[in-house]
């Protein structure tokens, strides 16, 4: 490709994402909502401004992995701790009901079980991009359901190993002995760092690395990559590492630097991530299949959020508490996209089947915020509700001792 065409295609890709969130911010609807709508209007399926979807997927997959890094240098590890009951229970209770229904489903459609446990799988994995997203614009990643929604996110990520391991026994490439060990090993070294941070707080990078900006630049990105490499390697997720990262260097108390100079770099690869989503829907596809998919993006929505609200609920979490953490975790993730296609490399999901998953996680993606609206719209009208029969009731209460008071008098 020519020189000009590419800087007309970077021209046109920028100015069409500008554009739409230009637009969307109006309505206050999240910026990554307009970088998957510019990556479909862009995409080969529309305009063709960028063909090598491959390439953009990558770098997608960087933005990702900057995302939690900079999501693990705001996240409060004693805080997270407390809440272990809802990351841990609530996390496998989830994934489990998901599971044991897309079964189901699967048995009443007589498709293979194999196929309802890949499904479950599927829908189960809440995007960490997305809900971190949303929770950073609108300045909640500190509140009780933030933080509530935050652990489950994080065991999820840690989900994938066995998922991973489940998924290759069943497939014709098993996992070898050797690679399980890794991960083992590997994953216990890891909480081992985790334990050893909480009691040893406050290291510091010597400030020889540190002197001017250039090196400070380069040391933030080689604590980021490298972290998510070696999880990767060991074959945990790669975002997971990043996300350890972004801890350690918070318990140095120098994560400022990082935040003033790797802040621009984030936001670009943030919004590559974004826009090789929506490069992957296939609008042919969709419009063959439009009905099809609209119910299957509306039951992945209500059942999400269904079974996330019934265990948060069930764990102690208040009614207002569990629907708003349901909401943020209604959407599939970016994990899923890996599982899709493990699937269809196994012969577990067909060539339409791949791109059916693939079409719904997009679009879980994308009205992923407008969900999030309905459910604030749904808890605001009960909220109003109870308080209006408080009100009814406590006018009936004064009511009833001013009629008392004028009996005895």
């Amino acid at each position: 490709m020519e020189m000009n065409a590419v800087l007309f295609a970077i021209v046109g890709v920028i100015g069409c994402a500008f554009l739409f969130a230009y637009i969307l911010r109006i309505y206050n609807i999240p910026a990554a909502v307009a970088y998957i709508v510019t990556g479909i209007v862009v995409g080969p399926s529309a305009l063709g401004l960028v063909g090598d979807k491959e390439l953009l997927k990558h770098l997608g997959e960087l933005g990702v992995i900057m995302l939690m890094f900079f999501i693990g240098m705001e996240v409060s590890l004693p805080r997270l701790i407390a809440k272990w009951r809802v990351a841990v229970l609530g996390t496998a209770a989830q994934m489990t009901l998901s599971v044991g229904i897309c079964c189901l489903v699967a048995w009443l459609l007589d498709w293979t079980w194999q196929s309802g446990l890949l499904f479950g799988f599927i829908i189960s994995m809440s995007s960490t991009a997305v809900v971190l997203t949303l929770l950073k614009d609108t300045d909640e990643l500190e509140t009780p359901f933030g933080q509530n929604a935050l652990g489950v996110l994080l065991m999820q990520d840690l989900a994938i190993v066995p998922i991973m391991i489940i998924l290759g026994m069943m497939g014709e490439h098993e996992m070898s002995g050797n690679e399980i060990v890794i991960q083992l090993i590997g994953g216990i070294a890891l909480m081992g760092l985790v334990i050893w941070l909480l009691r040893h707080p406050g290291w510091h990078i010597p400030e020889t690395f540190l002197k001017s900006v250039d090196k400070q630049i380069m040391m933030g990105l080689l604590l980021c990559f490298a972290a998510a490499a070696l999880t990767a390697w060991i074959g945990l997720s790669a975002p997971f590492g990043a996300f350890l990262a972004g801890m350690i260097l918070k318990s140095s108390d120098q994560s400022e630097w990082v935040e003033e100079h790797l802040r621009s770099l984030y936001v670009v690869f943030v919004a590559m991530f974004f826009l090789s989503v929506g490069m992957l829907v296939d609008l042919n596809f969709v419009g063959e299949n439009i009905g099809f998919v609209i119910l299957m993006t509306l039951g992945v929505f209500i059942l999400n959020s269904g079974i996330n609200t019934l265990v948060l609920r069930v764990l102690g979490e208040t009614w207002t508490m569990s629907l708003l953490t349901g909401g943020l975790l209604s959407q599939i993730g970016e994990l899923s996209f890996l599982l899709a296609s493990l699937g269809l490399a196994m012969g577990m999901l067909s060539t339409d089947g791949h791109q059916m998953a693939i079409v719904v996680i997009a679009f879980s993606l994308m009205l992923s915020p407008l969900w999030m609206i309905a459910v604030r719209l749904v808890i605001r009208e009960d909220t109003q509700m109870m308080a209006d029969k408080a009100l009814d009731s406590e006018i009936r209460d004064m009511m009833k001792q001013l009629e008392q008071t004028r009996r005895h008098d």
